[in-house]
């Protein structure tokens, strides 16, 4: 080959090499502002009234972490009646909140205020306080690439926590539906739970985290993504199994993503379920 054709090849592959990492550039810049974009939209303390932590943290309250996509969030819908307020720990505070929770994006209403509400009424319960940081239509990737401003506000807001004498004892990760839609393989979801888990170590915090099957958007059950978490439980013992939200039926979803009024009550009693199982002698209402 002439060495003007071999030069003329290399420039060809240095363009086309050139190219690619533009485009990729591009792509992960214009992900990160959407990324960003979605975060801004999460939900604010606002005017919620105040609760001095060192008073809950005295009461030595179950704390639990409640992290995901939408269904994690405020996207479902809202209750008919004035709901109780729960104990809620955000942005460096802890406040008594109602839905839509501070920490989630959406304007409506939460698995987890009902899922207090009902760990709190059980006999011999002990108190619960929360901390949500859900952001619609997230993937895991979402939470766990490098310099994602997701993972390091978890991580920010894990170490917010036990500064505040209010570390998290158990994690609840509702999350999978986007990885769904997106066709995530079941090696990269494992990957990335497994990366999840080190934020949160290298934050200071080994509480169990719960990994609900949460699949379905307009879709069937996922089985690359329930074949992860199925496989990170029997293999990886910072993970436990939660609830299979993939089960619920009948009148549960009011966009074949979000979940009603009723959707949320039965997904409420689903993690009640999956927690009191670490309390014996709590019964979860029936």
């Amino acid at each position: 080959m002439r060495r003007d054709s071999l030069a003329w090849w290399l420039l060809l592959v240095i363009a086309s090499i050139a190219a690619i990492a533009a485009y990729e550039f591009i792509a992960h810049q214009r992900h990160s502002a959407w990324l960003m974009a979605r975060m801004e939209k999460i939900v604010l303390i606002g005017k919620h009234t105040e609760v001095p932590c060192v008073e809950v943290a005295a009461t030595q309250p179950l704390v639990l972490l409640a992290l995901g996509q939408s269904n994690a969030g405020n996207h479902g819908a809202l209750p008919s009646h004035a709901a109780e307020s729960v104990i809620l720990i955000a942005e460096g505070k802890c406040i008594r909140a109602t839905d839509p929770l501070p920490g989630g994006t959406g304007q409506g209403g939460s698995i987890w205020q009902r899922l207090s509400t009902l760990l709190s009424t059980q006999t011999e319960a002990r108190a619960v306080a929360l901390s949500v940081l859900a952001v619609d239509s997230t993937s895991i990737a979402d939470w766990t690439s490098p310099n994602s401003p997701l993972g390091a506000r978890l991580a920010s807001q894990v170490v917010s926590m036990r500064r505040l004498g209010l570390p998290p004892e158990f994690v609840l990760w509702q999350q999978g539906e986007a990885d769904a839609l997106l066709g995530t393989s079941s090696e990269d979801y494992s990957t990335g739970l497994g990366k999840l888990a080190t934020i949160l170590s290298e934050a200071g915090v080994s509480a169990p985290i719960f990994l609900a099957r949460s699949t379905i958007c307009q879709t069937k059950p996922n089985a690359a993504i329930r074949s992860a978490i199925e496989g990170r439980i029997s293999s990886d013992l910072r993970f436990r199994l939660g609830p299979d939200m993939d089960t619920l039926s009948g009148n549960t979803f009011r966009n074949g993503c979000h979940l009603t009024a009723g959707g949320l009550d039965s997904a409420a009693k689903m993690w009640a379920t999956t927690i009191s199982a670490e309390f014996p002698a709590m019964e979860v209402a029936r």
